[in-house]
């Protein structure tokens, strides 16, 4: 028996993969799921349908990588996996993170219990707050700013 052949539109979306934005590389895993079990055919099916052994990466042509660059920037995506976690904020934004988790620190009673686990656990980090943690650190210090002004 043949293998059933992968389909065109796998191989177009099989590059986004390794996209830098986890929900961008997750949609696209998902889509070649979805394009996979149209055909008939699963991961299993479109990991036996790459070639086993060396092969030459520069002989490799993925148009839909050269689209998503810029033109004439002439850089080769980076290899998946090759992605690693960036800082979100510079040392002189982490020195005022850890500024206002001491002022709220020092007012405990402001705070649930959930809030005060998180400037607990953010107080013990030694690397950079993510977006997330430091939108909500952002959030409490402006609600007890304008406690402290009100009073």
């Amino acid at each position: 028996m043949t293998p059933r052949p992968i389909p065109e539109s796998v191989r177009a979306l099989l590059p986004l993969c390794g996209a830098e934005n986890d929900h961008e590389a997750l949609g696209a895993c998902r889509g070649i799921g979805r394009k996979l079990q149209a055909a008939g055919l699963d991961w299993h099916a479109l990991a036996a349908a790459i070639p086993a052994g060396k092969t030459n990466v520069d002989n490799v042509h993925v148009e839909s990588c050269r689209r998503r660059q810029e033109p004439g920037a002439g850089a080769r995506p980076r290899p998946f996996g090759a992605y690693a976690w960036k800082r979100a904020y510079t040392p002189k934004q982490e020195v005022e993170h850890r500024k206002r988790v001491r002022f709220c620190q020092s007012r405990p009673w402001s705070f649930s219990a959930r809030e005060r686990t998180f400037l607990a656990d953010i107080a013990k980090l030694h690397g950079n707050l993510s977006i997330r943690q430091g939108d909500w650190l952002a959030a409490l210090t402006d609600r007890l700013d304008e406690e402290l002004r009100t009073a």
